[in-house]
């Protein structure tokens, strides 16, 4: 589920970019992009200055909730057909089959 404090805490553009396999020219490019559409906004970081944070705008939040919000509510009520000891084998097997895929792809040369 989509925590909504998870996605007010700020993050360094180091972060998204390693999260979406960018490199810092394409990371600075999509940040630069996302700021002028108003969904990100930058920030110096309170304890280190010379460190900047991005943080996720409202208006972003509440354009992936329109976007994934149904799709976020159906798949809550279907696993709300399972117990806790259920969802936590699913869990277990989904991170060890993306583990698995990972450590394959990583191995995989490009064509």
């Amino acid at each position: 589920m989509l925590d909504a404090a998870r996605a007010e805490r700020p993050v360094p553009p180091g972060r998204l970019g390693e999260q979406l396999r960018l490199n810092s020219a394409g990371t600075t490019t999509l940040i630069d992009r996302l700021e002028r559409l108003g969904l990100v906004r930058r920030d110096r970081d309170t304890t280190d200055r010379r460190r900047v944070l991005l943080t996720v705008e409202p208006q972003a939040i509440d354009l992936g909730w329109s976007f994934f919000g149904p799709a976020i509510g159906t798949l809550l009520t279907a696993m709300d057909a399972f117990a806790p000891a259920e969802l936590d084998t699913a869990e277990r097997f989904l991170t060890a089959m993306t583990t698995a895929a990972t450590r394959v792809n990583a191995a995989t040369p490009d064509p």
